[in-house]
């Protein structure tokens, strides 16, 4: 291909610029290889520098790590030799306790040992003793050891496989210069392996420590193999090191496996040891994976090199074929201007664009054929007349069209475009749309000729309704959806003050809409919506909206009730009557009968002023009553419900505050025993008001419970009585008081409530033997197994429970077998009862019993009268709690250590009724 397109450059003129152009990029290929090249070597170079510098570095660091520690062994063999010099005050515990003291401070040593010249252990920093020296070739050399100055180093010896030793010593010299024996370290392998393996940063490289015989005494990676053979030759690497007699060499060759390695070693100068060998460090490295990085490199700028030059090459040679084709393009320009027009029809056709002329100095039209055939006429029917223009215009858009045209004879740098409809020859009418401009003028700038085109777009005026629609009614019943319904009403809000006739909102629930959602599928729940829409809309006016909130609400507007509010009122609610009758009918929806009820509210407006959100959520409200009212039935808006509503939002807003502002208060309630005394107290919630004083727990407990507050308010409150349990405990008189908490069912069915108890419980310190929970028999209902799980787990913790206002819930009997509760709490209303009825009384009895039965104790509640308390005692009852004992009161005025005034002198037996005390929150 490359000698063919030079050929062709050889019969160009340009033929000198061609060779030009490639003696230029030949030169740029040629300069930018040699960079690459220079850069490259340059690279190579920089990179074994750095390596040999780092592995310089490395060795000096492990060089100065290995001296550090062999000093430090040096100095407590010395110390050793100190201690057991003679006339030393140390005895012989004092002499192992030194032996294991300098041990413990030296990682690096795993043994102190104190040799007779034989050889032999005399004494160890533990009793492991001659397990620990088992070398016989170094335990001979012992009594050789003469230099007190000198420290020895042994050869490394195998005890256990794969593990060597390095011992050094230090002799013992008596007064007359002879051997006593000797002091010696055992060296840690592991330590020092460790601290050679820390100077090596790649995988390929190895280390090692030899002496001056050739032999290695450390090598990392491990190689017992080589340890153990004694007469290997000397590594030559090493062998170069010590001919060259200089402390540091960087050497590089090949070892005896073929490796390329590169090698730095160190001799150690170990100045002030005394140590009776030389050794050398070595670091070593595997060259062909050094040079690695720098291949790569020198590939990858080949290879870049090698694209570049192809990419150019191929560019220049698509630069120069490009100018021939332009030159061929040249020759070959009329022949495609004589193809434009037909270009330009195919593109019309294609577009379905039809072209229209005007011209204007004597009003006469024409078009083409796609622009007659849109309208069903030919081309001759409509430019010679037969049809008139303006006659198949709709009147309603003759305007818009003038406007449109004024506007671009006014501004021509504006094109003239405008949407109108046009008869067809078959009678139906369709959108057009025309765009122009004015493309001839006479010399003073009058238009005297327009050109332009004209495209059907019906079907886009389609769509477009087709998208209004759906912005506006909903798509499943086809009602008014919440933005038309939100308009009408604003109209109609407008219009009832002007005309001062009444006007009414219904708002439309479906009762258990979401259960048959759930048990018989959302396809079922659509089709049950779109027979309401169509009931709703049978029994309302025309003139009446039906619109669709969402989900199962609907919302009626009805309009002209009368200008009497009685009169409105009545009107409204006979149609509340007939929608509830209609939709309560059944349905047959897939050979299923079901039935749905509604729950309407209902809220007139007339002249005075209303805001559509006021109405709609006062309907809402409205419906909610008639929900709450048993469902199925219709209420009308009182103002009263806002009111209600008012008060419930502002005494949860205040409630929200009262944690933060530190308003909530604890009440004690004695509990007592047979004789009176104080056993324990029940915890109860109190809220003190800024404004409203003490509120007692049955005004605000429904709404926290509502709004979700008493989480927190429960959490309060059991922390607060944990921390009056750990100031109790500290109290001999108070130590063995017991506190009963309430736990809500919404607190108690969360997740984390046991993590919750758990962490109280170790923020305070309470003892939580003395902490009870009492649960109300209305959380046994749902999800048996997780109440049992919970109560388990904290009573495992020593958490005790109460079952409160027994007898008064629905649980099964069957279930106080399995739930881990402690007691019974008898609920106030049958102990209020059970002088006056023998039904109460029977019933009394029988908790009493059931409980002893089955070992639980029994809590009496609501005992205000002496008669009360000596038949509960009659029955059996040990624990008593109500007003005769003490009401619910505040820390301060709490009596624990007596019974209350008048009671100390009484038994049960002797009470009189006219005793009883006036109850109180």
């Amino acid at each position: 291909m490359f000698v063919q397109h030079y050929k062709q450059l050889k019969q160009l003129p340009g033929l000198r610029t061609g060779a030009a152009e490639w003696l230029m990029l030949g030169f740029v290929l040629a300069l930018s290889g040699l960079l690459i090249a220079y850069f490259v070597w340059n690279e190579r170079g920089l990179l074994l520098a750095s390596n040999v510098e780092r592995m310089r570095l490395q060795t000096l660091i492990i060089d100065e790590n290995l001296s550090h520690q062999l000093d430090g062994v040096r100095s407590a063999l010395d110390s050793v030799r100190g201690a057991l010099r003679p006339g030393s005050l140390c005895t012989a515990d004092c002499r192992r306790t030194l032996l294991q003291s300098l041990k413990r401070a030296m990682p690096g040593v795993r043994a102190l040992l104190v040799l007779d010249r034989k050889g032999a252990i005399v004494l160890s920093d533990d009793d492991l003793r001659d397990s620990r020296l088992d070398d016989h070739n170094y335990t001979s050399r012992v009594e050789r050891m003469r230099d007190p100055d000198t420290l020895y180093l042994s050869q490394p010896y195998e005890n256990t496989p794969g593990v060597f030793n390095i011992k050094l010593s230090m002799a013992l010299v008596g007064r007359d210069g002879a051997n006593n024996g000797a002091v010696s370290a055992i060296l840690n392998p592991e330590y020092f392996d460790a601290v050679m393996r820390s100077a090596l940063y790649a995988p390929d490289m190895n280390s090692a420590i030899t002496e001056d015989s050739g032999r290695r005494i450390l090598f990392v990676p491990a190689d017992p193999a080589a340890l153990r053979d004694t007469g290997a030759a000397p590594d030559p690497f090493f062998m170069r090191h010590q001919a060259s007699r200089r402390s540091e060499t960087v050497l590089d060759g090949t070892t005896a496996s073929g490796e390329q390695r590169l090698v730095v070693q160190r001799t150690m100068l170990l100045r002030g040891l005394g140590l009776d060998k030389t050794l050398v460090v070595s670091l070593g490295r595997n060259q062909a994976l050094i040079a690695a990085s720098w291949h790569s490199m020198a590939w990858s700028c080949a290879v870049a090199w090698l694209v570049f030059g192809l990419t150019s090459s191929g560019a220049l040679m698509l630069v120069q074929r490009r100018r021939l084709v332009l030159e061929e393009l040249a020759e070959a320009r009329s022949a495609e201007q004589a193809a434009a027009a037909e270009k330009v029809e195919l593109a019309l056709n294609g577009a379905n664009l039809g072209l229209w002329e005007w011209q204007m100095t004597d009003d006469r039209r024409s078009v083409d054929g796609r622009a007659a055939a849109m309208l069903g006429y030919t081309q001759d029917e409509l430019n010679t007349g037969v049809v008139d223009w303006h006659g198949m215009v709709r009147g309603d858009d003759i305007p818009a069209i003038e406007a449109a045209l004024a506007a671009h004879l006014a501004d021509s740098s504006r094109s003239y475009e405008a949407e109108y409809r046009m008869r067809h020859r078959a009678g139906h009418w369709i959108w057009v749309q025309s765009r122009g401009r004015v493309v001839e003028r006479a010399p003073d700038g009058t238009p005297l000729r327009m050109l332009g085109t004209r495209m059907d777009i019906s079907a886009r005026k389609l769509a477009e309704a087709e998208i209004a629609h759906l912005a506006f009614y909903d798509g499943l019943t086809k009602l008014p959806n919440r933005r038309l319904l939100l308009d009408r009403l604003h109209h109609a809000i407008a219009k009832a003050a002007r005309s001062g006739s009444h006007g009414a909102v219904l708002f439309v629930d479906l009762d258990n809409f979401k259960s048959l959602n759930d048990t018989m599928g959302h396809d079922m729940g659509d089709r049950l919506l779109e027979m309401v829409a169509f009931r709703l809309s049978e029994v309302t006016r025309e003139t009446d909206t039906v619109a669709r909130l969402g989900g199962d609400e609907f919302v009626i507007l009805l309009e002209e009730l009368g200008e009497e509010q009685q009169q409105a009122m009545g009107n409204a609610a006979a149609v509340a009557g007939k929608v509830l009758e209609s939709l309560s009918r059944g349905y047959t929806l897939e050979a299923h009968e079901l039935r749905s009820t509604p729950s309407i509210g209902v809220v007139l407006f007339g002249a005075e002023h209303h805001t559509i959100n006021d109405l709609l959520r006062q309907a809402d409200m409205a419906m909610y009553e008639a929900k709450a009212a048993g469902r199925a039935t219709f209420r009308f808006f009182d103002p009263h419900m806002q009111v209600a509503l008012d008060a419930s939002a502002t005494l949860e807003a205040d409630l929200r505050y009262a944690l933060q502002r530190g308003e909530l208060r604890l009440y004690y309630q004695p509990v007592v025993d047979n004789a009176g005394r104080v056993t324990g107290v029940e915890a109860l919630l109190r809220w003190q008001h800024p404004q409203r004083g003490l509120i007692g727990p049955g005004e605000f407990i429904p709404q926290a419970e509502k709004s979700g507050l008493i989480v927190d308010l429960g959490e309060w409150v059991l922390e607060t009585a944990c921390r009056q349990l750990v100031q109790w405990a500290s109290e001999p008189d108070s130590a063995h008081l017991s506190m009963a908490v309430n736990v809500s069912a919404r607190q108690f069915r969360q997740t984390a409530f046991v993590d919750q108890v758990l962490a109280v419980l170790d923020r305070t310190g309470a003892d939580p033997r003395r902490l009870k929970l009492e649960l109300t028999e209305s959380m046994l209902l749902t999800d048996m197994d997780d109440v049992i799980a919970k109560m388990t787990t904290l009573k495992a913790h020593g958490v005790g429970f109460a079952l409160d206002d027994f007898g008064t819930g629905y649980s099964s009997l069957s279930y106080l077998k399995l739930l881990p509760i402690d007691q019974l709490k008898i609920d106030r209303s049958f102990v209020h009862d059970m002088l006056h009825t023998r039904h109460a009384s029977s019933i009394v009895r029988a908790i009493i019993t059931l409980a002893y039965s089955m070992d639980l104790a029994v809590v009496a509640e609501g005992v205000e009268t002496r008669e009360q308390w000596s038949e509960l005692e009659a029955f059996g009852c040990n624990a008593f709690q109500g007003y005769l004992f003490g009401r619910a009161a505040p820390l301060a005025e709490l009596e624990l250590a007596v019974l209350p005034a008048g009671l100390a002198d009484c038994t049960p037996s002797t009470a009189a009724a006219d005793a009883m005390l006036a109850p109180s929150i």
